[in-house]
C-alpha cells in the first residue's frame, strides 16, 4: 500500500512492533525496552517519526521536527498521550508505517 507521500508504508500490531524493536532479544529490560530503530509513520494526514534524543527516545511532527512526547524510559513514552488523549500504542493499528 502507498502512503500519502506514494511511499510504501505497512500495517503493524502491537505484538508485530515489538519484535520489529526485538524487545524479544532483551528479557532484562521488560519495564523499558530499549529503542533499536527510527520509525516514520502516518496518523492521518501528518508524518512523524520515533527517534532517539538526548538520554531518551521522542516522537516528534517530521516536517516542523517538533517534539510532541519524550521519556528517558521508551515503553512509557509509547503510551503517553500524543494525538488529543491517545497515545502510540493506543493507536498502533490505525498507524501506517513507511517501510
Amino acid at each position: 500500500m502507498l502512503g500519502p507521500n506514494g511511499k510504501i508504508v505497512i500495517n503493524m500490531t502491537w505484538q508485530q512492533f515489538q519484535e520489529y524493536q526485538r524487545w524479544d532479544e532483551f528479557p532484562e529490560r521488560v519495564d523499558n525496552p530499549p529503542f533499536t530503530a527510527d520509525m516514520v509513520f502516518w496518523y492521518g494526514e501528518k508524518r512523524y517519526i520515533i527517534a532517539g534524543i538526548d538520554a531518551g527516545v521522542a516522537i516528534f511532527e517530521y516536517d516542523e521536527y517538533r517534539m510532541l512526547v519524550y521519556d528517558d524510559n521508551f515503553l512509557v513514552m509509547l503510551q503517553k498521550p500524543f494525538v488529543g488523549k491517545n497515545s502510540f500504542k493506543d493507536l498502533i493499528e490505525e498507524i501506517l508505517f513507511e517501510d
